[in-house]
């Protein structure tokens, strides 16, 4: 029982547990009782079946005896105990995703928390001397941050119980808006989209005759008949209203002809419904309309490839974070106006830790901080070289004035030596000589020069790279680059460096 989460006692019956639940509340597996009967949390009081309550926890015994029992919580219960039961440096091992989770479920106050160290105090602090949450955030965990999958649709078994609730009545079927067109082939249908349906009532169907009455005659009826129109004619447009009275008055027709009793004008016979109907002529003021086929050529050539689409639809091009000269000509309101992503890249890319930050304030400190020691790295940088400049003139110029004193010392030996086998005194060509040279001050240069602390690679930059495997101070920024391109190991004990997270810059105070 030693790795097992303590709870605070039995839960509360509550009035969101007191209902009695059909199904389970995790996997939505109808109860049964028989072969799934349900079986209650121990810390959420909600039931379950067998295979959602299958981890155990530690229920403090009640009245006179002590020590634990062993009971069951369900699988929503059990991942927030465990946060519970863990101590400071499990929960330090936890992402902040999942504390920030925990602190949610459970509702404590951790409102000016800034680092993940001030989430863990926040929980740490909520626990009462039990090892547990105070009641009132259970509750509130019991309450709101339970989720409930029990209404989720799940197949009916043999011991399903019939539901109470009525069903719902069928919805009325819907009406069919597509136009159905009187044509075998689709590409022979007519162009003209079919007007909308009119909104009045149809018209009554004509009176009941009697089967001994005689069919009306057209010719004394000439205003209920229409005059015959030729096959030829334009159609009546598909989506029309159907008229019955046509009907009728076509097999009136149809039956005065068999009766003997010929009309005055016969209508020719109907034209099969699987012709087309010709097209009417354009008017003046109107355009002939493309044949279908072409239509759909067009929309096919308009249409664009779906390899083009997803090539559209590609996210963009990843945007590299700012390099050291583009962050040290921004301004600090710049600075502030990036994002979190290329602040985090830039730290990154110049090997500072950012840490447990999680405000974007922290992260522009950061950033300018790294700003400003390279600002000033920059600065003794170009101070050194300054000097290096000054005492390469000024070494030059002992050189010059060494090699003209050594020019004057040269022509006067010579005059000397004129001198001397012309016959002039031996004394006066001595006494001529000029004094031995200086020494030059070009060791008092190089312990002048001389500085501690550079790149053990390029013996040129101050080394301001440590690498945490081994702990060495050994190598520059551009250094680094260069090893984690090749190499890969640390230049003084080849300690092998994994990732670039592994090297740490150093700000010189």
């Amino acid at each position: 029982m030693s790795g097992l989460p303590l709870l605070s006692g039995p839960p509360p019956i509550l009035e969101s547990t007191r209902a009695d639940a059909s199904g389970c509340r995790k996997c939505s597996k109808e109860f049964n009782f028989l072969l799934a009967r349900p079986r209650k949390c121990n810390h959420c009081g909600y039931s379950y079946c067998n295979s959602c309550t299958d981890y155990q926890g530690l229920m403090p015994r009640t009245g006179n005896e002590t020590g634990y029992d062993v009971t069951n919580v369900c699988a929503y219960c059990i991942e927030f105990l465990t946060i519970t039961a863990g101590g400071r440096g499990h929960l330090k091992s936890l992402p902040l995703t999942k504390l920030k989770k925990y602190i949610n479920a459970y509702n404590i106050k951790a409102d000016r928390a800034v680092e993940k160290d001030d989430l863990i105090d926040a929980i740490v602090a909520a626990k009462g001397a039990n090892g547990c949450l105070p009641p009132a955030n259970e509750n509130y965990y019991r309450k709101y941050s339970v989720p409930d999958r029990s209404n989720l649709s799940r197949a009916r078994g043999i011991f399903s119980r019939q539901s109470n609730v009525p069903a719902e009545p069928p919805l009325p079927p819907r009406p069919n808006q597509t136009p159905t067109y009187e044509f075998p082939r689709p590409d022979l249908e007519p162009d003209d989209p079919p007007p909308p349906p009119p909104r009045y009532a149809p018209p009554p169907g004509p009176p009941p005759r009697s089967p001994n009455a005689a069919p009306p005659r057209p010719s004394s009826q000439p205003h209920a008949s229409p005059p015959p129109r030729p096959a030829s004619s334009r159609p009546a447009p598909t989506g029309q209203y159907y008229n019955p009275h046509d009907q009728y008055h076509s097999q009136a027709h149809f039956n005065s002809h068999l009766g003997g009793h010929p009309p005055r004008h016969t209508p020719p016979p109907a034209a099969p419904r699987t012709t087309r109907p010709q097209q009417p002529n354009p008017g003046p003021y109107q355009s002939p309309r493309p044949s279908r086929s072409s239509h759909n050529l067009n929309a096919n050539n308009d249409r664009t490839p779906p390899r083009a689409r997803a090539a559209s639809a590609a996210p963009p091009p990843t945007i590299p974070p700012p390099t050291l000269d583009q962050l040290l000509a921004m301004s600090a309101d710049s600075l502030s106006s990036l994002s979190v992503h290329a602040l985090k890249g830039i730290l990154f890319t110049n090997h500072v830790n950012p840490g447990q930050v999680l405000e974007k304030s922290d992260l522009v400190k950061k950033v300018r901080d790294l700003v400003d020691e390279e600002r000033r790295q920059r600065e003794r940088q170009r101070r050194a070289e300054e000097l290096e400049e000054q005492a390469r003139i000024e070494q030059q110029r002992e050189l010059m004035e060494q090699f003209t004193r050594t020019q004057k010392e040269k022509e006067d030996r010579e005059k000397a030596a004129a001198q001397a086998v012309s016959g002039e005194d031996s004394a006066e060509g001595s006494s001529s000589s000029a004094p031995p040279p200086l020494p030059p001050k070009a060791q008092a240069m190089a312990s002048h020069l001389e500085r501690t602390g550079l790149c053990v690679i390029c013996q040129d930059e101050e080394a301001n790279i440590a690498i945490v495997d081994c702990g060495h101070l050994a190598m520059c920024r551009g250094c680094s680059d260069l090893v984690m391109g090749s190499s890969r190991e640390c230049p003084l004990c080849r300690t092998r460096i994994v990732t670039e997270a592994r090297l740490l810059r150093i700000f010189k105070t």
